[in-house]
């Protein structure tokens, strides 16, 4: 009795605060449509970093390309259920988000199977990355990233305006919106 309450904790406790950084077996998990999405227009756009960036850089170079924007960077797997459960929520606020001039950018790395990844991304509206799996393993480890999904605002001067990396988990839509309206008068 005890060892199934510990599980259940465990469990719980796993599935609310983030994914690992590595799944046990990526090719397992589900592909979750999200209906209301795929009805509407979606702008999604695939970007590229040159493999020759660094992980440890790609925040910096990113940085440079939105400078003048606020920016909302999402770090996520297409394997991880909170990453996805929390893009649904996030989708309420992301509309009215845009039209005031913050950008969504999506960071995966390779663990993201690229098919699957492509699927995806086609019914979430931003911009989108795929690291190789060396610059996601030293921008996750120079970035002190836990675990996913986590996230970081950038202000229109490039510099962090909010983040919660250390801690990881999905902060809630108002918090995000909350910072995300604040970065955008300054």
């Amino acid at each position: 009795m005890k060892k199934s309450i510990l599980l259940l904790t465990l469990a719980a406790a796993l599935f609310t605060t983030g994914c690992a950084k590595k799944p046990a077996r990526p090719e397992a998990a589900p592909v979750v449509q999200n209906e209301q999405v795929a009805q509407e227009e979606v702008n999604s756009v695939v970007k590229t970093l040159p493999a020759s960036v660094a992980g440890k850089d790609v925040v910096a170079k990113l940085a440079e390309i939105y400078k003048g924007k606020v920016v909302l960077i999402d770090f996520w797997a297409t394997w991880c259920g909170p990453c996805r459960m929390a893009m649904k929520q996030i989708h309420d606020i992301k509309p009215e988000l845009e039209k005031k001039g913050c950008v969504f950018v999506y960071i995966t790395g390779e663990s993201s199977p690229l098919d699957t990844w492509k699927e995806m991304i086609a019914g979430i509206s931003g911009e989108h990355y795929r690291l190789t799996e060396q610059q996601w393993g030293e921008m996750c480890e120079s970035l002190n990233i836990p675990g996913i999904p986590s996230y970081l605002l950038l202000g229109k001067d490039g510099k962090p305006a909010y983040d919660n990396l250390s801690q990881g988990g999905y902060p809630g839509s108002e918090v995000l919106k909350n910072n995300i309206e604040v970065a955008l008068t300054k």
